[in-house]
């Protein structure tokens, strides 16, 4: 009984020796040629993807802030030929939002302000225009007025998430002076 004892503690000893001596090896291999089987990284190469990827994207918030500042040039409104009534009443009125940037704009209100003789606004209604196309017009029915000979048309708010944007007439808070539409934080 004390042999098998014996002999199976000596075979265990013996298997855990040769798993040494071979794992010793595996870590002895030189590692010149690890380089060259797993494939060499092109660090150079890296680092200038990384340094024009970031160039572009500088690029991009400059050209996206020159957007947002001269947002005038880009979202334009506009009427059609309407009727109105000699003593006074506006009917078969259009309004057309144009946005010429390169992203949607999720939501433009137009007030329209319908002018009575005296020049004051009568009313002021608000038309919205939603989910509007880069480069594109969009037309819709303005209400009618039982008064006012001409129109006012104003923007109150536009916003586009996809360029960080928002414009609104009574918007405050803490905006930066060189990018003072910029909708993010």
């Amino acid at each position: 009984m004390k042999k098998k004892t014996l002999l199976k503690i000596l075979i265990g000893l013996v298997s855990v020796l040769i798993i040494l001596i071979s794992l010793s090896f595996i870590n002895s291999r030189p590692t010149d040629n690890y380089n060259t089987e797993v494939g060499e990284i092109d660090v150079e190469k890296h680092v200038d993807s990384i340094v024009r990827s970031r160039e572009e994207e500088a690029g991009l918030t400059i050209k996206n802030r020159d957007i947002r500042n001269n947002w005038s040039i880009y979202f334009k409104v506009s009427n059609n030929k309407f009727d109105y009534y000699e003593i006074g009443g506006i009917e078969n009125l259009q309004i057309s939002f144009e946005n010429d940037s390169d992203y949607i704009v999720d939501n433009a209100y137009v007030d329209v302000c319908y002018i009575i003789d005296n020049g004051s606004c009568y009313k002021t209604e608000s038309v919205l225009f939603k989910n509007v196309e880069p480069h594109s017009i969009v037309t819709q029915d303005a209400p009618n007025s039982s008064r006012g000979k001409k129109i006012r048309l104003d923007f109150s708010q536009i916003y586009s998430d996809d360029l960080n944007f928002l414009y609104g007439q009574n918007i405050v808070g803490t905006r930066s002076s060189i990018d003072p539409y910029f909708s993010k934080d």
